[in-house]
C-alpha cells in the first residue's frame, strides 16, 4: 500500500499546472500521516457465476445479461455493465477493503483544526484504499493463478449502491474487518472500498496492460477517470 504523488495530486485535480517544492513537500508530509494512521483490513469470498439473460440482443446482435447470481447465496447483482464486464468468467471474488477508523479519526480531527491539511489528507487516504484494494487484487490473482478483471464497484455505471448491502453481509464485513454498511448503503470507516474482480481464463503471466477501474466504467465525462499517458 501507498499513496503515489501523482495520483494524489490527480484526486487535487491537479491537470499538469506547475508545482513548487512547498506544495510537494506538503503532499508527501500528508501520505506519510495516512500511512502512519491506515489500520489496512481486507475480506474477501470466492463465487461461482451464474449470468441472467435480459430481454432483447447486446449492441452487437450477441447475448444480453441483466446480471449475475452469486451460487449458493440465493444474491443477484442486478446490473448489465458488471454482467458485461465478467462476461467470459465463471468465478469472481467479492472483495471488501478498509483502511480503518483510526485514519477516520484523525481526518475528523483534522478538519476541527487546520483544513487545508484535513483536505490533503483525505485526498492522500482515498488514494491508500485504493493502493490496498489493488494489492488484495494482486495477491489474489497470484494465489489463483489466474488474471483477474479490473475492481468493478457499486456505483460504477448501472451497478447500483444498494449493493454494498449484500455484500457486506455476504462477507461479514461488521465482525471480521469492522466495516459497516448504512442505511443509505455507505461504508463506515469511509475509506473502504467494496468490489467484485472477475476470475478470467487467462493466467496471470499472460495479463498485460491497465486493468485499472476506470476501465470498466463508462462515465467517460468523470473529473477524476485516469486516462493512459501517451508518449
Amino acid at each position: 500500500m501507498n499513496v503515489p504523488r501523482g495520483e494524489l495530486l490527480r484526486l487535487l485535480g491537479w491537470h499538469g499546472q506547475e508545482t513548487d517544492g512547498a506544495l510537494l513537500a506538503k503532499l508527501d508530509e500528508a501520505a506519510a500521516r495516512c500511512l502512519s494512521f491506515a489500520r489496512p483490513r481486507s475480506a474477501v469470498r470466492r463465487f461461482s457465476l451464474t449470468f441472467l439473460p435480459a430481454d432483447g440482443p447486446a449492441a452487437d446482435g450477441g447475448q444480453k445479461y441483466a446480471g449475475v447470481a452469486l451460487e449458493g447465496t440465493g444474491v443477484v447483482l442486478h446490473s448489465a455493465d458488471l454482467a458485461a464486464h465478467l462476461q467470459g468468467c465463471r468465478e469472481a471474488y467479492l472483495l471488501a477493503v478498509t483502511i480503518g477508523e483510526e485514519a477516520e479519526r484523525e481526518l475528523l480531527r483534522l478538519s476541527g483544526t487546520d483544513m487545508n491539511a484535513a483536505l490533503l489528507f483525505d485526498a492522500a487516504a482515498s488514494c491508500a484504499v485504493e493502493s490496498y484494494a489493488d494489492d488484495v487484487c494482486a495477491d489474489l490473482a497470484e494465489g489463483c493463478g489466474h488474471a483477474l478483471t479490473a475492481r468493478f464497484s457499486c456505483g460504477y455505471g448501472d451497478f447500483p449502491l444498494q449493493a454494498q448491502r449484500d455484500i457486506c453481509a455476504l462477507l461479514r464485513t461488521d465482525v471480521r474487518i469492522g466495516l459497516c454498511c448504512d442505511e443509505s448503503f455507505l461504508l463506515t470507516p469511509r475509506k473502504s472500498v467494496t468490489a467484485v474482480a472477475g476470475i478470467t481464463d487467462r493466467s496471470r503471466a499472460q495479463e498485460s496492460g491497465c486493468a485499472h477501474k476506470c476501465a470498466g466504467c463508462a462515465k467517460a465525462d468523470c473529473a477524476f477517470r485516469q486516462r493512459e499517458e501517451r508518449t
